[in-house]
């Protein structure tokens, strides 16, 4: 079985949010910007999610849910 490499990975900071990819380049986002970018993201979603399925040779779903109350 080949090691699955980490493309990304997402931390919550103190100061807001920070990205890093596999190679090495980090974004660092404070709260009011991950969250400008968050909203950007819902508005696309329909548009990301048409793009992944077309792009994808295998069936797949994917879905979040808040369990941190409603919102």
């Amino acid at each position: 079985m080949t090691p699955v490499a980490e493309k990304f990975e997402i931390k919550i900071t103190e100061n807001g949010v920070s990205i890093q990819s596999g190679e090495g380049v980090v974004l660092d986002f404070t709260a009011v910007e991950a969250l400008m970018l968050l909203d950007i993201l819902k508005n696309e979603a329909p548009t990301l999610q048409e793009m992944a399925k077309e792009a994808s040779p295998l069936p797949m779903r994917v879905q979040f849910q808040r369990t941190d109350g409603p919102g």
